[in-house]
């Protein structure tokens, strides 16, 4: 492979034809047909029929693997609870290690400003805030911090089928640029996991490790540390990811009949949260009693969150802004017709 890069294939023009083929939707005869013809022939290539293309194809380095998990419960369900997923360090390591973004890929924590007194800061990447930042002082020296992006909504997954549902999770690498990172084209988010929805009957670690070697884009090993620096989801899921029930702030301490305060509530905190479950003494395996605990606190039940043996996994850190409803919906719900009644609509043109 050193030698040649397109190796198993023998050049360039034979991987693009064999790319072409395989990406196609043409059957095995198909392609057997088309590898027949005297003009491809006369390519030479190494390969003579969809078969030797095939094997040829597998020789190819793999990506992440799919496992399937069945998940046991002590409570009846309607469908077997299956987890679908692949392990998120070798999907960290397989967006680290692609070739595609030797140049686009950032390593080190940096804070930006826009003259050479310091005054006026910039925040472009996520390498250039101070949560980075903060991290790597904690890291052990030459440790490389890969900011861990997780996304999922509610996929609604077959149609007019069964009505099956889950969260698809998607997995993200900070250290890609932004611009790279937004692109659908860079394909810098890899599906994970499929977090199955389960229906009730009703009677009535290694990502949080101590550091892992990687390679990256130009084999270089690094000690690579894999902080949650976001995770993209509406405000519903927030919410459940917090551990927090509706109308309840995933980010401060305030529920629904103080949205309207005129200060800043204190944030909810991983602390604060853990701290709320660990004083909770019922059983989680008895919901009706947990759920009555838990709503004491304004919790959703969740006993043991994802993010509890994360190092420096915060929600209130690392759940972000939701634009569409936050912004948008704010100024054009509520903003805008403050100013119609204030002004009038003549005025406010």
């Amino acid at each position: 492979r050193k030698d040649n890069l397109f190796y198993p294939f023998a050049s360039r023009n034979e991987w693009e034809v064999a790319d072409f083929r395989l990406r196609s939707s043409l059957s095995m005869a198909a392609i057997n047909e088309f590898l027949a013809l005297s003009m491809i022939r006369e390519l030479k290539l190494s390969f003579n029929n969809a078969k030797e293309l095939r094997s040829r194809a597998e020789m190819l380095p793999k990506g992440p693997s799919w496992k399937c998990q069945v998940i046991t419960s002590s409570h009846s369900t309607k469908h077997p609870i299956r987890l679908f997923w692949r392990d998120p360090v070798e999907c960290l390591e397989s967006l680290f290690s692609n070739p595609l973004f030797h140049d686009k890929l950032d390593f080190v924590p940096r804070r930006v400003y826009t003259t050479a007194a310091w005054v006026l800061r910039v925040y472009l990447e996520w390498l250039t805030g101070d949560f980075a930042w903060d991290i790597q002082n904690q890291l052990p020296r030459g440790a490389t911090i890969l900011g861990t992006v997780l996304s999922s909504d509610k996929t609604n997954i077959t149609t007019m089928t069964g009505a099956r549902v889950a969260h698809p999770l998607l997995l993200g690498l900070a250290n890609i640029r932004m611009r790279t990172r937004t692109k659908l084209s860079s394909r810098a988010f890899l599906l994970t996991a499929l977090l199955p929805i389960p229906q009730y009957l009703h009677p009535n670690q290694r990502m949080r490790g101590i550091g892992i070697m990687m390679s990256d884009p130009v084999g270089n090993v690094r000690h690579c540390y894999t902080p949650l620096a976001a995770y993209i989801v509406d405000t519903p899921e927030a919410c459940m990811l917090a551990c927090v029930r509706g109308k309840t702030s995933p980010f401060t301490m305030a529920s629904y009949l103080e949205f309207g305060d005129s200060f800043r509530h204190p944030e909810r905190t991983r602390s604060v949260t853990l701290e709320q479950l660990a004083n909770i003494k019922a059983d989680p395996n008895n919901l009706e009693a947990f759920f009555e605990a838990c709503a004491e606190y304004r919790l959703n039940g969740v006993h043991a969150p994802f993010w509890m043996y994360w190092p420096y996994a915060d929600p209130s850190v690392f759940l972000t802004p939701e634009s569409l409803h936050h912004w948008h919906k704010e100024f054009w719900d509520h903003d805008l017709h403050w100013c119609l009644v204030a002004v009038g609509a003549l005025e406010l043109d």
